[in-house]
């Protein structure tokens, strides 16, 4: 199922009514936490990390959010955080969790923790699928930890280690990068190609469409031909199709007019690249040489 367009922001103070309906939503299915009472903000909000604060919106409408908590006030846990994330009872089943958590991944990266863990009801089976989806791993079981409206309720503990930073990490991790543009065609097939030439074991490189023509240009592959790179080995893709491999390093797009397509990613930057679909093959190789140096002055940033 393709995910709807929703926009990954920071959880503002304005958002705190639409937050704690939410949580309240989950007080009543009765499998998202012990808690039988919504707090008020100012006691809700102190529970968490001033950092890794993130909401799904759609139509500027809050429809989830995620944040971390600390696990042990002891600095040698600093770098470990717990997760707590909620979504809106008509939006389940539609994705939304999965980009909530990978976005909250993401930034808990950014912020320098490393472990993260999240404690989660037996019976809430959809959220253990989602962890497992986005790399938890289960790790233990509370059995019958917890009273709830008169049944004692076992947890599952779910726990994900981040392979960039931390025990895991290692220097020799590859930089994930997708490149973007509308009929992923042209400008992203021959970036990613680039990517692949010149960062050889050290890059991993995507493309995708925001509205996928289903095929690479012809002139982009003669084009790649002459340098030597086989350009029809590559399918055009949707933004959908390569989700499963976010978090990327960085997301291009192609000063191509798209809406700014969201995945989860360290950086986003947008290249003012005219598209050569309609030129003729001397004009067509001037922008193939200009996504060349484009893509070796990003490497060298990396």
């Amino acid at each position: 199922m393709s995910q709807p367009m929703i926009q990954i922001s920071p959880l503002l103070p304005a958002h705190a009514a639409a937050v704690l309906e939410i949580y309240a939503q989950g007080i009543r299915r009765g499998n998202a936490t012990f808690e039988t009472k919504v707090p008020d903000w100012e006691t809700f909000s102190a529970k968490f990390l001033p950092h890794s604060r993130l909401v799904a919106l759609e139509n500027n409408t809050v429809i989830g959010w995620a944040v971390l908590g600390s696990v042990s006030a002891r600095a040698c846990y600093q770098g470990v955080g717990e997760v707590t994330l909620y979504i809106h009872e008509e939006h389940q089943g539609k994705g939304v969790g999965t980009q909530l958590l990978q976005a909250l991944i993401a930034e808990s990266e950014q912020q320098g923790i490393w472990s993260l863990l999240s404690v989660i009801h037996r019976d809430n089976t959809h959220s253990t699928r989602l962890h497992l989806k986005c790399g938890f791993r289960t790790i233990g079981h509370r059995e019958k930890i917890a009273e709830l409206n008169g049944v004692w309720k076992t947890t599952i503990m779910m726990e994900r280690r981040s392979t960039n930073i931390g025990l895991n990490s290692t220097n020799k991790m590859k930089k994930k990068l997708l490149f973007v543009c509308v009929e992923n065609s042209n400008r992203s097939q021959m970036s990613q190609a680039f990517a692949i030439i010149h960062g050889g074991n050290t890059i991993e490189a995507y493309s995708a469409g925001s509205k996928p023509s289903g095929i690479v240009n012809p002139k982009a592959i003669a084009a790649m031909k002459e340098l030597g790179y086989d350009l029809s080995t590559h399918d055009s893709k949707s933004l959908q199709e390569v989700e499963a491999f976010a978090p990327f390093d960085a997301v291009v797009t192609m000063g191509c007019g798209d809406a700014c397509p969201w995945m989860p990613a360290k950086r986003f930057i947008d290249w003012q690249i005219p598209d050569p679909k309609h030129m003729e093959p001397a004009e067509f190789n001037t922008v193939r040489d200009f996504i060349e140096g484009k893509v070796r002055e990003l490497l060298a940033e990396l």
